[in-house]
């Protein structure tokens, strides 16, 4: 009985000797973020080019369907 309770004992201080370590150890740490965000033209970015692309195919749709939206044929019943 008297060597659990020594052994009990020792793995507690031994346990609270290590998380006051690990403590210290994390309030010592530095964390230093950095970003390197390059703002190009309006022009390059992506958003901004898929909107193009999707108002030039509109523009095309529009151009094809006004030019076929004329029938000059004659139906002769």
């Amino acid at each position: 009985m008297r060597i659990l309770k020594k052994l009990m004992a020792t793995l507690s201080a031994l346990t609270l000797v290590t998380a006051s370590r690990a403590v210290a150890l994390v309030q010592q740490a530095k964390v230093e973020v950095t970003t390197h965000d390059s703002h190009g033209a309006w022009y390059t970015q992506p958003v901004w080019i898929a909107i193009g692309v999707i108002a030039l195919i509109l523009i095309v749709v529009l151009i094809t369907m006004a030019g076929r939206g004329r029938s000059n044929t004659t139906v002769v019943k």
